[in-house]
């Protein structure tokens, strides 16, 4: 991804498209696109191989704001952020597919609980993003923002008997608690 990045912000500069000045914004910029794309691209594989890809892409549109402005667990490298991403996608599609009709029917009572929980504990630096004090107010409020949201929608999904959608947003919340909790935990002992 680095000589790919490399080489398309030198073609950039050499096309007078942006400064040298600019290469290396331009460059970790391309770097991190890359690397989303290629998370993104490998899920909907997942979700595809799995027959799942529309139920994936609910996760995802609910999991993503909600993990942008939440934080939490960052890993160290590059590499290590995709296994760990794809292995959290992977267990998110096996307990989709594989929860009993009883534990969906009643996730909103869990989508409460882990709102309030992520409401009081968001957002959560790492190591590798820490925030400074307007950035933390700034994150805060953009969280509980959309995590109102994901819990208003799941709770009006219930009430309309869609409980599988409902599920789906509970268990995106509770993925980024998990990640919020496991960076806190992180973060402590550093």
């Amino acid at each position: 991804m680095f000589s790919l990045s490399h080489h398309l912000a030198n073609r950039l500069v050499q096309n007078e498209i942006i400064s040298n000045e600019d290469y290396e914004v331009y460059r970790f910029g391309i770097e991190c696109f890359i690397m989303k794309a290629v998370h993104i691209i490998t899920y909907l594989l997942i979700g595809l191989w799995l027959h799942m890809l529309r139920e994936l892409i609910v996760f995802l549109i609910v999991f993503i704001p909600i993990r942008v402005y939440s934080g939490g667990y960052h890993a160290k490298t590059p590499l290590k952020c995709y296994f760990v991403s794809c292995g959290a996608v992977l267990t998110a599609v096996f307990i989709m597919k594989n929860a009993p009709s009883f534990i969906m029917n009643n996730s909103i009572i869990w989508a409460f609980v882990v709102s309030l929980l992520l409401v009081i504990i968001v957002p959560v630096e790492s190591s590798n993003k820490p925030l400074d004090l307007a950035e933390k107010i700034y994150y805060k409020k953009k969280a509980r923002i959309i995590i109102m949201v994901c819990l208003g929608l799941a709770t009006v999904l219930r009430g309309f008997s869609l409980d599988y959608i409902s599920f789906i947003i509970t268990l995106s919340l509770t993925y980024e608690l998990g990640i919020a909790l496991i960076g806190v935990v992180m973060k402590d002992s550093q």
